[in-house]
């Protein structure tokens, strides 16, 4: 895929990728067509097409299906979305109707403890995916901030190791360049130490 992504877009094998993944729900055959498409996702010739795919609902079921679904899997189902909605207004306006928006904010509060894969990495793979989905779409974020998002942004911020902190405190900079999240920021307060977020 990276060495000759278009002869691969020619023959239209990537359609393939999609109907395996929404076909099959085992874990080996799952986890090499995200692997594949992944790669795809990052060039801009495929983000048109997959969007025509459904797949955008395929990995939100995904994402969705919680500690049903391998972590790794709902990881890379994050960062393939991340890939298909940088710079790309229309993808992120089809991540917003099928209810990423919501899906993101939900596993901003992730906790589980699993054995299925890396949680410090699938929060770097939520956090990205804000990033490029949301973040520089009007739209996206005032529905982001309707949902309290800002919210879970600052309580992730509290309670998350230090690695991911930087990233969680760019993406809390990033939403308040928004005048419409001061509110959401001034009205928060921690549930571990009753402080606010200033």
């Amino acid at each position: 895929m990276p060495l000759i992504p278009e002869v691969i877009h020619s023959l239209g094998i990537t359609q393939h990728f999609v109907k395996m993944v929404s076909t099959y729900d085992d874990y080996d055959r799952r986890n090499a067509c995200l692997k594949a498409i992944l790669q795809a996702s990052k060039f801009d010739f495929f983000k048109n097409e997959f969007n025509n795919s459904g797949l955008v609902d395929v990995l939100l079921s995904i994402i969705a299906s919680g500690t049903k679904t391998h972590l790794e899997l709902r990881e890379f189902s994050f960062n393939i979305l991340s890939n298909l909605c940088k710079d790309h207004r229309n993808n992120q306006k089809e991540f917003r109707r099928r209810g990423g928006i919501e899906a993101l904010k939900t596993c901003l509060a992730y906790s589980e403890v699993e054995q299925s894969g890396n949680a410090q990495t699938f929060l770097l793979a939520v956090l990205d995916c804000l990033a490029n989905t949301v973040f520089g779409n009007k739209r996206s974020e005032l529905h982001f901030l309707d949902i309290d998002g800002v919210y879970m942004l600052l309580d992730l911020a509290e309670s998350c190791e230090a690695a991911l902190k930087r990233l969680c405190l760019s993406n809390i900079c990033t939403i308040l360049e928004n005048p419409k999240s001061f509110s959401y920021f001034v009205e928060w307060n921690s549930r571990k130490a009753n402080m606010n977020g200033s």
